[in-house]
């Protein structure tokens, strides 16, 4: 296991520029390329866009950015599934300590960083290759306060200490094809980050975009966590809030987001956002074929599930 830490620098607009500052001088195009395991890395500049690709080594296709960094505002959550997941803040608007499994070009841990002073956000991914670049590349600045892992995920999360509890669990990982790791969508994984979570702390999944498989997905998250609120987004992304403290209703969910959008005067809707929040009842789709689907345990895989 490695961690990165780096020097300690401030977090503040300024410092963050001063770092990327030289990408805006780059020519559009591919900027930097490395094969990793079974991957390619690419940087892409588009303009002001910077696009972190992860691409099959063999044919080098992808239709699928990891990470985007809008170089004028760093700050940007530019997709609406990261940005839908600060909807978890509804329920913890103070975290004090989260952490994410999967780190791509760093966006959601910079963002949770720079606006929560007093929180240690802590992550795992398994790629050191993605790591490097979005320290090179996207202006990633490790000090105390923002850490990253190069391990397992799920199996970091086993390792930490039991007594020190996370206010937030975020699940961002994925493949390009679309699947989450299979280990990341298990009963056994869900039960893992309850024992890590603080009272009322929340589970944020990213269930990526393999429809067919999402609703037996939250219904393994059911098993475990009494409130389960499912975001379906128009990209074909789906974000699940999980939590065991109270339930609440859309108007309370509505206020609270409008609080935490003007508190931190976010360049988006959270509001929005908060209204596309329903639970399985609200889903007739899902509803109709509820009884049939599976709980997905680490005994055994899915026919048809695409762990690659």
């Amino acid at each position: 296991m490695n961690d990165y830490k780096g020097d300690r620098l401030p977090s503040n607009l300024a410092a963050i520029h001063q770092q990327i500052n030289w990408l805006q001088q780059q020519p559009d195009g591919i900027i930097f390329q490395q094969n990793s395991g079974d991957n390619c890395i690419a940087v892409k500049k588009i303009k002001s866009f910077l696009l972190l690709l992860l691409a099959d080594r063999e044919s080098l296709s992808t239709n699928v950015a990891q990470s985007i960094l809008d170089l004028d505002n760093p700050l940007n959550l530019i997709f609406p599934y990261a940005r839908a997941m600060l909807l978890a803040l509804v329920w913890k608007n103070q975290p004090k300590k989260i952490y994410i499994i999967g780190f791509g070009g760093g966006s959601l841990p910079r963002f949770f960083h720079h606006y929560f002073a007093d929180a240690i956000v802590e992550c795992a991914d398994i790629d050191q290759t993605v790591v490097e670049v979005s320290h090179k590349f996207f202006g990633i600045q490790f000090d105390d306060r923002l850490k990253v892992a190069i391990q397992d995920g799920r199996e970091y999360l086993a390792q930490q200490n039991p007594t020190v509890k996370n206010d937030l669990i975020i699940v961002d990982a994925g493949f390009g094809s679309g699947y989450m790791p299979y280990r990341l969508v298990t009963q056994e994984f869900y039960q893992l980050c309850k024992t890590r979570l603080s009272t009322a702390g929340v589970l944020v999944v990213h269930l990526f975009h393999k429809q067919e498989f999402n609703a037996a997905s939250v219904k393994t998250i059911q098993t475990v966590f009494a409130q389960v609120y499912i975001c379906n987004l128009e990209t074909g992304n789906s974000i699940v809030i999980a939590t065991n403290a109270l339930d609440l209703a859309q108007n309370e969910i509505f206020l609270k987001a409008e609080l935490i959008q003007d508190f931190h005067n976010l360049g988006f809707s959270l509001t929005e956002m908060s209204l596309q929040l329903k639970k399985v009842a609200q889903l007739p789709e899902w509803v109709k074929n509820w009884e049939t689907l599976p709980v997905f345990t680490d005994a055994e895989i899915p026919a048809g599930y695409g762990d690659c």
